[in-house]
């Protein structure tokens, strides 16, 4: 059998973080012992509210949904869109022009940085940052300039780019993944400080757009750039309606970087079903009292474990949005040891803060999207792990 070498364009991408902690899970769960609990993913899970799976049931059983849709995306999903973005955060959007669809903010976010990177630029990444982010900067050749987020609100220092001259796209992501900080709005002042300097595209991931606590509500960067001059923000319906195995999300903002995108799409991943897209129309167009209700089920399930770990003697922050906790493990301990022991000697798993960049290490993640019941028990292995540790 040959064995084939892939492109070099996939031999340099990043090494994934997750792959081999998600094979070390799957095989443990599969031994004799306690049940995993696995607090690692952000893998919302509560089921989607019922008028939107109805919304779905109905728009299955139209024929004119088992053709392919059309690539700009149905009309309705766009009007949601811009309806949403007028009710929530006062910004007028062109439901033509200036929002795209795609299967999930994943894609978009690719999108964004394939569409607009040529090989050799500089694409600016939040350290730490989700994983993809480096990803898609990869994929297209870029060079990544970190951007640090300093504790302890987590915002970017953008001092630490001032030699940097030119760039092709700066990437922000609040309330913040891995941290659960919100954006202030002069950080959002600061990112289209930089770029209109640098004529970089400000791409912000705001795919935790509802899910802020304490009546704090999360802010979008294109209520801080209302004219939509350098910033494109890319939303998900995942968290908010707990829709992630649905891949349902879309892009906002200055139409030349909408089109770039557009002309990307249509020819990497072709088209949205259009029964999901009615559904999604459903979601955002619709009641959002579920969604509202979703942000206290996480907002208990955040005090829960943050008085948890305070309890048995962590230093934990209560985070501000998401339904993350990041926590910074106690002296200098490496996050990705402390994660496999603790998988293999408490059946508990974390995610460690290494995948999120250099300022990751030393800390673990801790997801939010199991019930009361698993985060208490969590809890009572980590104490117990600890104290023989």
């Amino acid at each position: 059998m040959v064995e084939f070498q892939p492109a070099a364009r996939v031999r340099e991408m990043p090494p994934n973080h997750w792959g081999a902690m998600d094979r070390e899970i799957l095989r443990l769960s599969s031994e004799p012992g306690p049940q995993m609990i696995d607090v690692s993913k952000g893998n919302p899970d509560l089921p989607t509210p019922e008028h939107i799976v109805a919304a779905m049931q109905h728009e299955v059983a139209d024929a004119q949904n088992h053709r392919y849709p059309s690539y700009a995306g149905r009309a309705a999903f766009r009007e949601a869109v811009a309806h949403r973005y007028r009710e929530d955060h006062g910004v007028t959007v062109d439901p033509d022009g200036e929002v795209a669809v795609f299967h999930g903010s994943h894609e978009a976010i690719m999108a964004s940085v394939l569409a607009m990177t040529d090989p050799g630029q500089a694409v600016v990444l939040p350290d730490p940052g989700y994983p993809m982010y480096a990803s898609a900067t990869a994929l297209a050749g870029g060079h990544i300039v970190p951007l640090p987020l300093d504790e302890p609100h987590h915002q970017p220092r953008f001092a630490a780019l001032d030699g940097l001259d030119e760039a092709a796209v700066l990437l922000l992501n609040y309330p913040n993944n891995p941290t659960g900080a919100l954006a202030r709005r002069s950080t959002f002042e600061g990112a289209g400080e930089f770029a209109r300097r640098t004529g970089a595209v400000f791409v912000h991931d705001f795919a935790y757009s509802s899910l802020g606590f304490d009546g704090r509500a999360p802010l979008s960067a294109l209520a801080v750039d209302p004219g939509l001059e350098v910033t494109v923000e890319a939303q998900t319906l995942s968290k908010t309606y707990s829709m992630a195995g649905w891949r349902i999300g879309f892009a906002v903002g200055n139409p030349s970087v909408i089109a770039a995108m557009r002309r990307y799409q249509a020819q990497a991943f072709s088209t949205m079903f259009g029964a999901s897209q009615e559904a999604a129309a459903a979601a955002l167009a619709g009641d959002q009292s579920a969604a509202r209700a979703l942000v206290d089920v996480y907002r208990r399930r955040r005090d829960l474990v943050v008085e948890g770990l305070r309890a048995i003697g962590w230093d934990a922050e209560s985070p501000e949005g998401t339904f993350f906790v990041w926590v910074r493990l106690p002296g200098e301990e490496d996050a990705t040891e402390f994660a496999a022991r603790l998988r293999e000697e408490a059946r508990v798993a974390v995610a460690p803060g290494d995948g999120f960049g250099p300022r990751g290490r030393g800390h673990i993640r801790i997801g939010l999207v199991s019930d009361e019941q698993a985060l208490h028990e969590m809890i009572e292995r980590l104490d117990a792990f600890t104290r023989r540790n």
